[in-house]
């Protein structure tokens, strides 16, 4: 019995399931994408994509002020990092990306995002 648990244990290392949040993982820690079910971990929790949210990403191209080019932003006021718009991590963040004066969560869209 020890032997197929260890064997067990090692195809789903092989696999990359060793480290995979269950399926009911919202919320629950995550340090990577891969780690959640739903395909999404935002600042360290696993989240479900929705719209602009968890959308696949490539961060615009900077204009001549220095912030992101909001014409060719597809994160609305998500962040584009790591390959996917997620949350803002802080103002100061906001302010250099897109020259927004905070970081804000709201009652009515997933994660945090660039705005007043």
């Amino acid at each position: 019995m020890r032997v197929a648990t260890s064997v067990l244990a090692l195809i789903l290392a092989a696999c990359g399931g060793a480290d995979r949040v269950a399926a009911s993982d919202i919320g629950a820690a995550c340090a990577r994408d891969a780690q959640c079910a739903s395909g999404f971990c935002d600042r360290d929790r696993c989240a479900a994509p929705t719209g602009d949210y968890g959308r696949r990403c490539t961060p615009a191209p900077r204009g001549a002020d220095g912030l992101r080019d909001g014409k060719l932003n597809v994160c609305g006021a998500y962040v584009c990092a790591l390959e996917r718009c997620r949350s803002c991590a802080s103002g100061d963040q906001c302010l250099a990306e897109y020259g927004a004066p905070a970081c804000v969560a709201s009652g009515d869209r997933p994660g945090a995002r660039c705005g007043r």
